[in-house]
């Protein structure tokens, strides 16, 4: 079902300075009056004398018919408005028409052009440097994606939202609410909720300091979420307590949602009747507040009741409005063909009408050809929207692969990339540790044995055989950690455990940091490539934080679930903003995503600039190193 998120149109316009009161009180009048709105703003426009003036007046004109869905009226105005605000640089006003563009198209169900216009508005937003106005950018790209059914966009852009709009003084509530909404919205479609209703709660944890009104929408998707659990009881509380708070209000939206939500209810609580009656009320205020995505969740709940008490005529003719706005809403030539069927339905009951007053005697045949025709020319409606979907479907996925193919080579090329400077970074270090430490070692024991030949002195000799036994030992040891850093030996004969906990004994060893490793249910040996990009990607991530993060302890956890290995790398150092990961110039971000697309795992991170804390969290498959393998490598 639909969620509810409000996006009222604002008629907000700041008057400057030198704009004149008789033309304020016109314009106002113009917007607000029930009559005569045309000929307020004829007189508000005979009174412009200024370029100021004239933004004036266009921004309440392009709000006025904004507000009645008139595209041509907007247009007119949009032609000399949005030319006028750019070379003002007036941001401000810029993202308010833009907004009122995006809206327009997502009411309309053409959702891609509203995408079009909501990132004309977010370009500009995110250089104006107002965070309530980006946090709402944010959520009305995050509810025309999930109106898309583009849910991972959706989410991603609701979580951009609540981020900006977090503040210390908790400035911005209402965007944060507007924000955790929306995620909301995107779990429950994804049919996820419990995860929805979390993130609802997490709004009832503001209400303090907001308003009944600001939480209605929340209450509203909560009675949705709580049908999706299948609890009849809860979902009734929520949906009698938006409605509620809703029905005093002129929101002809928020109306059509609590009452389609109610009607759903009821269908699930088999109370078809009173089901049906709250449907119609939902189509009431949907044709009232003109919102196109409502009729399809009306016309697919009345197929489905219909459906369930045996009206098999009303429950096909459900279904094949169902089927037009679904189309209509993903593919805007469609409205063309549906009116056409449309005029030829018109057209066929005009003739039959004929038809029957010219002879009442030949009544019962006409109407039996008329059922026939109407059969015949369902028939041919559905088939057509069939054919029409199919040929859409199948042109979007060829689309969609051609564009997963250039995207899995992109990052095949990156990852050999980051690979081949991984291994040209390594042997360099390679070569500097030869050269620096083994190296200056076998000068000194070469030294050392050109000594013993020039000496005759037998306590001096044996002097000279301790050092260089000392220095042979120094090289043992610098032997030993070169082959450590290319390939642990407790890795390859002991497995991803053992190998950890002696990496995090060579870090706690040094007394700046505190490594701990824990596991739990894990004790089976993983296939090589996981345990040594496992073991790569914690000593990158590491590395990474002795770095950069000052931390001074670091968790590193394995948990064993039935199908999922998750490890998870907490430490105690300064947050950051993780976008910048992507725009990181040098290797080791690359090689950590190149090892984790090589185990076909899913990475988060989570940290933020103004906290303490960073948490890496990696799920993937495990895939447990067979008794023959074992055996083999012994």
């Amino acid at each position: 079902m639909r969620k509810l998120l409000l996006s009222p149109i604002l008629f907000l316009f700041v008057f400057s300075f030198g704009v004149g009161q008789d033309m304020a009180t016109l314009l106002d009048s113009a917007l607000n009056g029930k009559n005569g709105n045309e000929l307020f703003f004829l007189k508000a426009r005979n009174l412009i004398k200024s370029e100021d003036d004239r933004i004036q007046f266009l921004m309440a004109n392009h709000g006025y018919y904004s507000s009645l869905n008139d595209r041509d009226s907007m247009m007119a105005a949009e032609r000399v408005l949005i030319p006028l605000l750019e070379t003002k640089e007036d941001k401000e006003r810029l993202i308010t028409v833009y907004k009122r563009i995006g809206y327009y198209y997502e009411v309309a169900g053409l959702y891609d052009q509203g995408i079009k216009y909501y990132l004309e508005a977010l370009n500009h937003a995110e250089n104006f440097g107002n965070p309530e106005i980006l946090s709402e950018v944010h959520k009305s790209l995050s509810q025309i994606h999930r109106l898309f059914h583009d849910y991972d966009k959706a989410i991603e852009f609701g979580k951009r939202a609540f981020q900006v709009s977090q503040s210390k003084n908790n400035q911005y509530l209402k965007s944060q609410v507007n924000a955790l909404n929306i995620i909301g919205a995107a779990f429950s479609e994804m049919n996820l909720p419990d995860s929805a209703i979390n993130y609802y709660h997490k709004i009832l944890e503001l209400t303090p300091l907001l308003d009944t009104l600001a939480i209605a929408p929340t209450i509203v998707n909560i009675g949705y979420a709580y049908l999706l659990k299948g609890d009849i009881e809860q979902s009734r509380i929520f949906n009698k307590m938006g409605l509620n708070f809703y029905k005093k209000t002129n929101n002809d939206y928020a109306k059509s949602v609590v009452f389609i939500n109610s009607g759903m209810t009821e269908n699930s609580a088999q109370n078809y009747k009173e089901a049906l009656l709250l449907l119609d009320s939902g189509l009431y205020y949907s044709q009232k507040s003109q919102y196109a995505e409502m009729y399809k969740w009306i016309y697919d709940e009345q197929y489905k009741i219909y459906n369930a008490v045996g009206n098999y005529p009303e429950a096909i003719n459900s279904l094949v409005k169902l089927i037009a706005i679904k189309d209509s809403l993903f593919e805007a030539d469609r409205v063309k063909v549906a009116k056409d069927l449309e005029t030829k339905y018109q057209t066929a009951l005009k003739d039959r009408e004929i038809k029957e007053k010219e002879s009442e005697l030949k009544a019962n045949q006409a109407r039996f050809n008329w059922i026939m025709f109407f059969v015949l020319l369902l028939v041919v409606i559905i088939g057509l929207l069939i054919v029409i979907h199919f040929l859409n479907q199948n042109r979007f996925q060829k689309k969609q692969e051609l564009l997963e193919k250039e995207k899995e080579i992109q990052i095949r090329e990156a990852a050999i990339k980051a690979a081949l400077a991984s291994q040209e970074e390594e042997k360099k270090r390679f070569a500097k540790d030869l050269h620096d430490g083994f190296g200056q070692l076998i000068t000194a024991l070469r030294l050392n044995i050109s000594g013993l030949n020039g000496q005759k002195n037998i306590e001096e000799k044996m002097a000279l055989f301790e050092h260089s036994e000392n220095i042979l030992g120094e090289m043992h040891k610098e032997i030993r950690q070169i082959a450590f850093d290319m390939m642990p030996e407790t890795l390859v004969q002991h497995g991803l455990l053992p190998a950890l906990r002696e990496f995090a004994q060579r870090l706690s060893s040094s007394g700046k940091i505190i490594v701990n490793v824990q596991a739990y249910d894990f004790e089976d040996r993983l296939i090589e490539i996981q345990e040594i990009s496992l073991y790569r990607i914690i000593q990158e991530w590491c590395n990474n934080i002795l770095k950069y993060s000052g931390a001074t302890a670091i968790e590193i956890q394995l948990v064993n679930d039935e199908e999922e290995l998750r490890l998870t790398i907490e430490d105690n150092g300064k947050g950051f903003d993780v976008r910048l990961l992507d725009e990181s110039k040098g290797h080791g971000w690359k090689n950590i995503n190149s090892r984790v697309k090589l185990i076909k795992g899913d990475l988060e991170i989570d940290s933020n600039p103004l906290s303490k804390g960073t948490t890496l969290i990696l799920a993937f498959r495990p895939q447990i190193k067979s008794k023959d393998q074992k055996i083999m490598e012994k």
